[in-house]
């Protein structure tokens, strides 16, 4: 066995030779001339086989045996049969059930079984990296050197709106600020912490209202629930806040989760209480978030929320003085399924979106109507939870997320455009699904990221 590591510096990857023996020779009429890393999603490893002998190789046998740096074995993978006639190379497969994504340094042996010819076998250490940037600066991390491969972001939305095409021109610009008006941010978690907005006007923890917006401490938004200055601070919160906040601008790290617009900051503007809902109580308070985010910057609101019936005339008067400011408001249709699209989406100045599903079919539970505007994709979508895990979750409330990004990154490429002219980009990029043009259940078409940089 030959463990190769390319340009070595790694401590880590020397402990995999202590780790696994004595180092085997194979035999000189056959050898595996090469091991590459071909997927993560499901994890596969491919390998160059040469027979170099007179004899044909028939049914060749072998497995894959992936280990981390400590030498544990993760999984045994048999490997896909095959045969080789003299002189000839091949290339062989083995292919996990399973995804495997987690950051770190781990070796793969490569053993085979040649019959008569003998065991012969080759390792090759590599490491997985976060979900890589294009314009970003090279991650620095453990392994410099060996083979490496990136993780691939788990929520699909993102390949279907052509996202990772996008980041080639912008991962969006940190000037950027899209209010996430919900029910809570974990801030806690490392790849929504580097995202947060930072009132630069105020000093956190002193108690004081240094910017004199009449919210002490408001660091990175305000509870509105608890009237505190952070969602981690009094009642609980529920995990679709830090769900949506996740789609729009999660960062690369040790999860392969990353948002539409990993680049721009988002501002945690609690609003919903720890079920994810509020009363009828709540509407001068829900006016306030959104004044809240207007005064303090935002430029895109994201509302992945919906009422059942008409608001009072405080939250259109809110929503109307948003939109005269210049900000985008990005909302729902809706849950029902049913003809209809919900407020707030449905007012004029909120950008209604419904939901579409790998299929690019409306999903069956998006509410749907001539105030629809675009769909996004909203059904089985991977994003954060609070605690820093993971969850598959559906709903228009997500597919909003992916079209606030979308328009941040709109934002970044053309600093200064107002929102009639973003708005205009996002609406001439468009994927159109359903009846040609307009239609109720898909509005004007499916968002594209990378459609609307370009533009």
């Amino acid at each position: 066995m030959r463990v190769r590591w390319g340009a070595l510096g790694s401590t880590a990857v020397l402990l995999f030779i202590g780790a696994l023996g004595a180092i085997a020779q194979q035999p000189s009429s056959a050898w595996i001339e090469r091991i590459d890393i071909a997927s993560l999603v499901p994890f596969e490893v491919t390998f160059r086989f040469s027979n170099g002998g007179a004899a044909p190789l028939s049914d060749v046998a072998g497995q894959v045996t992936l280990q981390n740096e400590r030498g544990q074995i993760i999984e045994v993978i048999p490997i896909e049969r095959f045969s080789a006639a003299p002189g000839d190379a091949v290339t062989g497969r083995a292919a996990s059930r399973w995804d495997f994504q987690q950051t770190g340094i781990y070796l793969v042996e490569v053993a085979l079984d040649l019959g008569t010819a003998g065991p012969i076998s080759d390792s090759l250490a590599f490491r997985i990296l976060p979900v890589r940037l294009p314009l970003a600066p090279p991650a620095v991390a453990p392994g410099e050197g060996l083979y490496t491969v990136y993780q691939q972001p788990v929520n699909w939305g993102l390949a279907r709106i052509a996202a990772p095409e996008a980041w080639t021109i912008h991962h969006g610009d940190p000037r950027v600020t899209v209010a996430v008006i919900d029910s809570g941010i974990d801030t806690s978690i490392p790849q929504l912490a580097g995202s947060l907005w930072v009132n630069e006007d105020e000093v956190a923890g002193n108690g004081i209202d240094d910017d004199r917006n009449g919210y002490i401490d408001d660091v990175h938004g305000w509870d509105f629930r608890d009237r505190d200055s952070g969602s981690l601070v009094g009642s609980a919160i529920h995990w679709h806040g830090t769900f949506s906040a996740g789609i729009i601008a999660a960062r690369p790290g040790d999860l392969p989760i990353v948002g539409v617009a990993p680049g721009v900051q988002i501002m945690d503007v609690r609003f919903l209480n720890s079920n994810n809902q509020f009363l009828a109580s709540d509407w001068a308070t829900f006016a306030e978030a959104i004044d809240y985010a207007v005064d303090n910057g935002a430029d895109i609101i994201n509302l992945s929320v919906y009422a059942n019936g008409r608001p009072p005339s405080a939250l259109e008067r809110a929503v109307q003085r948003a939109a005269s400011r210049g900000v985008l408001i990005v909302g729902i249709s809706g849950n029902t399924g049913e003809e209809g699209v919900l407020y707030p989406a449905k007012y004029g100045d909120v950008l209604a979106v419904g939901a579409t599903t790998r299929d690019d079919l409306a999903a069956g539970f998006s509410s749907y109507g001539p105030e629809l505007f675009v769909c996004a994709p909203g059904e089985r979508i991977v994003s954060f939870v609070p605690g820093g895990g993971t969850s598959t979750r559906s709903g228009t409330s997500f597919a909003a997320p992916h079209v606030s990004g979308i328009l941040a990154l709109i934002l970044s490429v053309h600093p200064g455009i107002t929102a009639t002219g973003a708005i205009e980009i996002l609406r001439s990029a468009l994927d159109d699904l359903g009846t040609r043009g307009f239609d109720p259940w898909f509005g004007y078409g499916l968002v594209n990221a990378y459609k609307a940089v370009s533009d």
